[in-house]
């Protein structure tokens, strides 16, 4: 019950002002997310084997969650994109720099608010998408038309230093 306890206020820090009235997180998901960020295999799973693919079954529910527009999914897709970042698990990493361009696209407004209620999380969050670019098959070129557009959004929905810091991760090739 403590480890639940913990996680949900650590979803409050990811999520929207209004993250009081969203149920937390299932509990193994948010218990299995704490060992992660701990850098621990998580319990839940048997042997590493176990967890490597309970971790791509935990992506997987993020991502769908958080393209269904579920409450405060989003944030925590967000956060488990950040523990990817700071992981060795390269194929993690490129997962998040594969699908976190096409959910910004869908809900910009929805990324840019858990950036603004969690600022830690956006030079993760910019470096997914700056990813996406130059990427395996996906043009580099796709860069500069993405800038135009999203630079004022970008600007206006962040904080100055976070905004700068955002723009320049997305403007340099990963």
């Amino acid at each position: 019950m403590r480890r639940t306890g913990a996680v949900v206020g650590l979803c409050f820090a990811v999520s929207t002002a209004g993250a009081q009235d969203l149920p937390p997180p299932q509990p193994g998901d948010a218990v299995e997310m704490i060992e992660l960020m701990l850098g621990r295999v998580p319990s839940r799973h048997d042997s590493p084997l176990a967890a490597m693919h309970g971790l791509a079954d935990l992506y997987g529910r993020g991502l769908e969650q958080a393209r269904s527009g579920t409450p405060g999914a989003a944030g925590l897709w967000l956060l488990l994109g950040d523990v990817a970042l700071r992981s060795t698990d390269a194929g993690l990493t490129q997962s998040y720099a594969a699908d976190m361009l096409p959910l910004y696209r869908q809900q910009p407004d929805a990324i840019l608010l858990v950036l603004t209620d969690a600022p830690w999380l956006a030079p993760s969050t910019c470096h997914h998408l700056s990813a996406y670019f130059g990427s395996e098959d996906r043009p580099e070129d796709g860069r500069a038309p993405f800038l135009a557009s999203e630079t004022p959004r970008i600007a206006k929905a962040l904080p100055d230093p976070v905004a700068s810091a955002c723009l320049e991760a997305l403007a340099t090739p990963r």
